[in-house]
């Protein structure tokens, strides 16, 4: 083999190991026409079907449900009626370690309720918290839940925290 051989095998071999940036590496901008909703995915975190996931291991997951033939009692009382679902999903995935807090706050302009549950993934394991959001748009409830990594709380909730603030219905 040649030394100019060589070369431009050196020189493919570097050209096939180099990447310019890929669409991940940056914020992106994710419409859900199905879902009605319109919310900004943070760099290197991967979107699918409702879900934001991080490396860390969190994950943002988005519920919808249409209200028009719901039972008129449970209507009246959200989000409150939805409370012993939220917490019985909260207790199927994880080990709750004690009462929610709420909080009232606003998602997509909306008026929304916020609840954050302390909880494991396993007796043993380090605290971290799951938190639900839960706003209405038009005949629509929208149920947001933030599962956090315990190695990446702190850093995944502000990130999750940030695609909140920023979410738009559509």
């Amino acid at each position: 083999m040649t030394a100019r051989s060589l070369v431009a095998l050196l020189l493919i071999g570097l050209a096939a190991c180099a990447r310019g940036p890929r669409p991940e590496d940056s914020p992106r901008v994710v419409e859900d026409k199905e879902r009605g909703v319109r919310y900004t995915c943070p760099a290197g975190w991967e979107t699918h079907d409702g879900e934001i996931l991080s490396k860390g291991g969190s994950l943002l997951t988005l519920r919808v449900y249409d209200l028009v033939e719901a039972d008129k009692a449970f209507v009246a009382g959200l989000p409150d009626t939805l409370l012993p679902q939220l917490e019985g999903w909260a207790k199927h995935y994880y080990v709750v370690d004690g009462p929610p807090t709420r909080d009232e706050t606003t998602v997509g302009g909306e008026a929304a309720t916020e609840w954050n549950y302390p909880v494991r993934v396993r007796k043993g394991d380090p605290p971290s918290k799951v938190t639900y959001w839960v706003t209405r748009h038009g005949t629509r409830l929208f149920i947001l839940r933030a599962a956090y990594s315990a190695k990446a709380l702190t850093t995944d909730e502000a990130a999750l925290r940030g695609v909140v603030a920023g979410w738009a219905f559509l």
